[in-house]
């Protein structure tokens, strides 16, 4: 029962989010002057993201999980409810709808390391592997769902109305949160201090080695996004059909790939599923290197999708397996930190390559970020150590 609330609750709020998340971009580049709003939003909110991850890990540890994820829902709901009654507003529909998507990505930041520590604390180790790959195929599920929305039911007229609706499809989730049975662990008093807290991390450099491989494959598939359309348009000289074909190919790919391996994924089998489905992901983006035509792209792309879900899974399932409880969060916070700096330096690096190379082959640029990812995971796998990361009570 506990999966199956936890399951719709995120399935509402992640159609609610993605509905919003693809209205509020296209309104603004199609306003005056909304397009230099959106692009300085976006720049920086991820480094404002780089600062306010180890904030965000500490608040998920200091306060109830549940009340963590109701929190996140409940004012992104009202923050969307002030964008829809600034939406008919020429002096603030800008301001108001660049504000939401700023909010967003801190949303995003606080919801999901929320709900990993949620579901750490809720679950037992072995229902974890099973939780985690039916969070990866809701995610998918919802993509789909919100792509069929906007191509057949919602008009850009609607607009306002969307958001609206929105709004309340978020309260409905937070409602639903509220319904799962959840009693907060205790939490050792030196969890309270975040000098003690961090220098525990930081001694497990294994686990720090272990988050970055873990999360690399979302760091490429960032560089992926920037890659794919100026390639297909100044290379190959495709139509953006081919965007959404490569996003249904990886879509399906990731729904089933974390579905599948949460089936049988368990705290002693996660790192050797990671190192797998890294190599398996590592050359199916080299064959692309060597051969990227759309056919190719296309096919490899769902595997890719497949396998990087199932990395997700995996190492979600190990590190809730050996990280305390009560410094969880903070771990999530570490690794967000560098996960988001990884994105910042890769994205300027890849922005001065395609500046400097035009109608190049930019598929190799990430296919150096996976390998450096695998170069993290396999020291870790040498550095690793069995002793379960903890706070004494």
């Amino acid at each position: 029962m506990k999966l199956l609330i936890l399951f719709f609750a995120n399935f509402i709020a992640s159609i609610a989010m993605g509905i919003s998340l693809t209205i509020v971009p296209w309104e603004l580049a199609q306003t005056s002057g909304g397009a230099k709003f959106l692009a300085f939003t976006a720049t920086w909110s991820t480094a404002v993201l780089i600062f306010v991850s180890p904030i965000a890990g500490r608040l998920v540890d200091s306060i109830s999980r549940r009340y963590s994820l109701i929190l996140c829902v409940v004012i992104m709901a009202v923050v969307l409810q002030l964008a829809a009654i600034a939406y008919g507003s020429q002096v603030f529909k800008v301001i108001s709808l660049s504000a939401f998507y700023f909010c967003s990505q801190i949303f995003f930041l606080f919801f999901y390391n929320a709900l990993s520590a949620f579901i750490q604390e809720i679950f037992d180790d072995t229902e974890r592997g099973k939780v985690n790959g039916w969070m990866q195929a809701e995610m998918q599920a919802a993509t789909f769902v919100v792509g069929l929305l906007m191509i057949y039911l919602v008009n850009e007229r609607d607009f306002q109305l969307a958001l609206m609706i929105n709004g309340g499809l978020l309260v409905i989730a937070a409602i639903l949160l509220r319904l799962i049975p959840y009693t907060q662990e205790k939490r050792p008093a030196r969890a309270k201090i975040s000098k003690d807290v961090y220098r525990v991390i930081f001694s497990r450099l294994d686990l720090i080695l272990l988050g970055i491989g873990g999360n690399i494959t979302f760091v490429c598939v960032m560089m992926l996004n920037i890659i794919h359309p100026v390639y297909f348009n100044n290379v190959l000289n495709l139509e953006i059909a081919a965007l959404a074909q490569l996003s249904i190919s990886f879509g399906i790919g990731a729904g089933l790939g974390g579905f599948f391996i949460g089936r049988f994924v368990s705290d002693t089998s996660a790192l050797p599923i990671i190192k797998i489905c890294l190599l398996v992901y590592s050359g199916s983006l080299l064959t692309i290197c060597l051969n990227p035509q759309l056919v190719t792209i296309l096919v490899l792309y769902g595997v890719m999708g497949a396998t990087g879900s199932a990395i997700r899974v995996a190492y979600n399932t190990y590190v809730m397996s050996v990280i305390d409880t009560s410094i969880f969060g903070s771990y999530l916070g570490v690794i967000s930190t560098l996960t988001y700096i990884q994105r910042t330096i890769f994205g300027l690096i890849l922005g001065l390559i395609i500046s400097a190379f035009p109608n190049s082959n930019y598929y190799w640029f990430a296919f150096a970020i996976i390998s450096f990812g695998a170069l993290c995971i396999l020291i870790a796998s040498v550095t690793t150590s069995e002793q379960k990361l903890e706070m004494e009570y």
